[in-house]
C-alpha cells in the first residue's frame, strides 16, 4: 500500500488502539513529547500580536494531540514585565532557527512565508500545564524546545489545584485553620489534668 495508505503519523496498522478516537485530555505539566510543527504563523488576540506554533505530538502518551506555543516577540501588554516577556520569546524564535540550522531571511518582522520553512519539522518538546484561571480551566503551553535526536519521551505529573477561599480580594489557603476560628487560651481553660 501506498500514497493514501501513507500516514506522517507511523504505519497503518488497523488496530483498536491506533483506530478508535482517543479523548483529548489536559497534558500533564513537565511532559516530553516529540512533536512536529503543523503550523507556524502570526497572530492576534484581543488586540495582541503574537507568533503561533502549533505543535502535533508524534509520539508518547498523547500522540496524535496539539498543542500551542505563543510566541509574544511583539510585546505582551498583560505580562508583569513585557520586556522580559519579549525578550525571552525573540530568544526563543533565535533558538528555533538555530535548531534548525537556518537565518531570517531579513531583519524586519517575520511573515507567514518566512516562517512557513518551519512546517513539518520536528523537535522533542516540553510541556507546561496552566494554573486554573477564574474560570477553573487550564491549558497546555509549550515551555522549551529541543532537538528531537536522542530526545526521550516521558509523561509528566498534573498541576494539582488547591481550593482556595477568597477573603477581602486576598487568597487563602482552604485548610482546616482557615475554616475554624482561633480559639484563645482562656477558651482551653477547663479541669482537665494535662
Amino acid at each position: 500500500m501506498s500514497g493514501f495508505w501513507e500516514s506522517e503519523l507511523g504505519e497503518i496498522t488497523g488496530k483498536a488502539e491506533d483506530a478508535f478516537a482517543k479523548q483529548i485530555t489536559q497534558i500533564p505539566d513537565g511532559t516530553m513529547a516529540l512533536a512536529r510543527i503543523e503550523s507556524f504563523t502570526n497572530a492576534v488576540y484581543n488586540g495582541n500580536r503574537y507568533l503561533s506554533i502549533q505543535w502535533l505530538l508524534t509520539d508518547g502518551d498523547f500522540r496524535g494531540q496539539k498543542v500551542e506555543q505563543k510566541l509574544k516577540v511583539y510585546g505582551d501588554p498583560n505580562s508583569k514585565d513585557p520586556a522580559k516577556a519579549r525578550h525571552r520569546s525573540l530568544n526563543m524564535l533565535k533558538l528555533i532557527y538555530q535548531l534548525y540550522n537556518t537565518k531570517p531571511k531579513h531583519a524586519g518582522e517575520p511573515t507567514d512565508q518566512d516562517l512557513g520553512i518551519f512546517v513539518g519539522k520536528a523537535a522533542g518538546i516540553k510541556i507546561r500545564e496552566t494554573e486554573p484561571n477564574h474560570e477553573g480551566k487550564q491549558y497546555n503551553w509549550v515551555g522549551e524546545i529541543h532537538d528531537s535526536k536522542g530526545f526521550k519521551c516521558e509523561t509528566g505529573v498534573s498541576v494539582v489545584v488547591t481550593h482556595t477561599n477568597v477573603n477581602h480580594g486576598q487568597a487563602t489557603l482552604d485548610n482546616a485553620f482557615s475554616r475554624n476560628p482561633p480559639v484563645s487560651g482562656a477558651e482551653l481553660d477547663d479541669d482537665i489534668p494535662f
